[in-house]
């Protein structure tokens, strides 16, 4: 399970279903300067859970067919007591002025081709595909940075969708040997928008690349430990075709993972250090002095084929 992704670095075979489920905790600490009309310094926590169940199912020897949707809560904590239009405790459970509220976010639907595949045995696992994202109604409904110069007022930063159907295209290369590392290798993906959300949002292009090593204990658990470094590039963002502020960024994620067998399947324990190298994210106010500090722990479960 590389980087703790319980649908990468394998194929199933015609017939074959496996199931996965990733649950992720991410907190982020941030603050921003003050803004127009209150003279204080913003900072709160943002804190996010999500649990993404997934199905692969071999088509054919050569193609896989993965499922997943996601289900989740974001909550804003606003840790002072000053009195804001721009932030306050609340959730994405919630509907608000410019958000409809809910736990379902995105879905997607995945066509693997296995180029490569050596089921449980040594050699190469090359695989390409592509799908699509289906967007859940969990999204803002209005630009929370009103780039319009509209009067501002009350709003939300944040949900759990964007509102729009992307367009996935994926590549996955991975080497399994005997000897440490057992397992290594690496993933792209890019996903971009067809076109903005009925509300008028349009994201950015979104570019991950993971790497990703893991050595074996040989232990009665087997149980191995994983390394892991991710890129996360994300272009410009619009609302109204007005560029957004804070869409455009580049991060880095180390990681270090603990992986063992179970009489469920294998598991993973993940945690990741994101860190901004270039822009911030993207629920913070706009084009200001700010920072984060973020912090995410994830547990994977790939279950056993069933035919």
């Amino acid at each position: 399970m590389p980087v703790g992704e319980s649908d990468k670095g394998f194929g199933a075979e015609k017939g074959q279903l496996y199931y996965g489920i990733q649950s992720h905790y991410t907190s982020i600490d941030w603050w921003h300067d003050p803004v127009k009309g209150e003279p204080f310094k913003h900072s709160g926590s943002l804190n996010t859970f999500i649990l993404r169940p997934s199905i692969v199912y071999g088509i054919s020897d050569k193609y896989n067919l993965t499922l997943s949707s996601t289900l989740g809560i974001r909550s804003m904590n606003w840790n002072q007591s000053n009195v804001s239009i721009h932030h306050r405790t609340e959730s994405s459970a919630s509907d608000f002025h410019n958000a409809n509220g809910g736990i379902l976010g995105d879905s997607k639907v995945m066509i693997r081709y296995l180029i490569k595949n050596q089921g449980d045995g040594p050699g190469f696992r090359i695989f390409s595909g592509g799908g699509i994202t289906i967007p859940s109604n969990n999204q803002l409904t209005s630009d929370p940075y009103f780039l319009n110069k509209d009067e501002v007022k009350e709003h939300r930063h944040f949900s759990l969708s964007n509102g729009t159907y992307n367009y996935n295209i994926e590549t996955q290369i991975y080497y399994k040997r005997p000897a440490n590392p057992i397992f290594f290798g690496g993933f792209i993906i890019l996903e971009r928008p067809f076109s903005e959300s009925k509300y008028g949002y349009l994201p950015p292009v979104n570019l991950n690349i993971a790497l990703s090593m893991i050595y074996k204990r040989f232990d009665s658990i087997d149980s191995s430990i994983g390394y892991g470094f991710n890129i996360l590039h994300t272009g410009q963002g619009y609302w109204n075709d007005i560029p957004a502020p804070n869409t455009k960024s580049t991060s880095i994620s180390p990681s270090i993972s603990f992986l063992f067998g179970s009489r469920f399947g294998a598991i993973a324990l993940n945690l990741q250090k994101p860190i901004f190298i270039d822009g911030a994210f993207t629920s913070n106010e706009g084009d200001m002095d700010q920072g984060s500090n973020i912090w995410r722990f994830s547990i994977s479960l790939r279950g056993m084929p069933l035919n």
